[in-house]
């Protein structure tokens, strides 16, 4: 069995050498992307190219996500994995991945529990807030949907890699593989201080996360679920408008002009709340239903 390792990489000129040395005792063989740098990145990476190191460029920036699928195309392994060439996920970690698939395990991620306050607290609140909805949309506890370090089987790749823009590929990534029913292991890791400029644009990335995983939950929810939450929430938000016409009659006019509204504005909040809640049971329990199934069709697969 053996192990590519895909490092995208993009200015990284301070970090790839270490990158690159690091990982090297750990895998059977390297690929490295440079996404269109600027700066010598490439010229140091072509530096270490022998056997098992092997470097190719982008004439023009094409994101991360082109440069994990260009890696992807390249490698030849039985095994492929992801990290980044900014010197923040230790290789120690790369027998343990290994342990866990060779235990069954379809997808592994490393998960950023240890040293996290090498994570900006911008970026902690928001892995909280996706990889909760990521757990929603999937019905599989995801503790780290957005890790960059991960490893799985190369013939799970026609399914797992999706489509995507940025950084919202890993999460995607993750929630199709436990929607698909594959076994998904982590690793708690060490999450260390990265080398150089930081790429992550906090506010514009976080929204592409958000939007994806708001497409994926409206595309993945059952229409059942829709024909109930969709009029729930319409009347939960009619229920708080009326409220705040309310609240501003109180205000303005020392009384209110329409005495009923407290009252039909109470109702219909109870009564949106009601259904939407009922809707996302349904389709909580709707999806576990279907991981269920979509596991034994993997099972039912391995085994012919």
């Amino acid at each position: 069995m053996t192990v590519s390792l895909i490092i995208p990489a993009y200015n990284e000129e301070e970090a790839i050498s270490p990158v690159i040395e690091e990982y090297y005792p750990f895998v059977d063989e390297i690929i490295v992307v440079d996404d269109g740098s600027t700066d010598k990145t490439y010229e140091l990476a072509c530096a270490h190219q022998d056997d098992k190191v092997h470097v190719y460029q982008h004439k023009h920036n094409q994101g991360k996500v082109g440069a994990l699928l260009t890696g992807v195309h390249e490698s030849t392994g039985d095994i492929i994995v992801f990290t980044d060439a900014d010197c923040t996920y230790p290789a120690r970690y790369i027998p343990g991945f290994l342990t866990e698939l060779n235990k069954g395990a379809d997808l592994v991620l490393g998960v950023r529990n240890i040293d996290t306050h090498n994570i900006p607290l911008f970026n902690r609140i928001g892995n909280v807030v996706f990889s909760t909805m990521a757990t929603y949309i999937s019905g599989k506890f995801i503790s780290d949907g957005q890790t960059g370090y991960r490893a799985f089987r190369r013939e799970m790749l026609d399914e797992l890699l999706v489509s995507a823009k940025s950084l919202e590929f890993e999460t995607k990534m993750t929630v199709r593989a436990a929607k698909l029913g594959y076994i998904i292991s982590e690793i708690p890791i060490e999450y260390r201080e990265r080398v150089g400029t930081s790429k992550l644009h906090p506010i514009r990335d976080g929204y592409r996360m958000f939007r994806a995983l708001l497409s994926i939950a409206w595309h993945e929810t059952s229409p059942l679920a829709k024909m109930i939450s969709v009029p729930g929430l319409f009347l939960l938000i009619a229920g708080i408008v009326i409220g705040l016409v309310s609240v501003q009659e109180r205000l303005l006019n020392y009384h209110l002009i329409h005495e009923y509204y407290p009252l039909i504005s109470v109702f219909l909040m109870l009564f949106g709340i009601q259904l939407t809640s009922i809707g996302l049971i349904i389709d909580y329990l709707s999806k576990k239903m279907e991981r269920i199934e979509e596991r034994i069709h993997q099972i039912s697969i391995k085994k012919e």
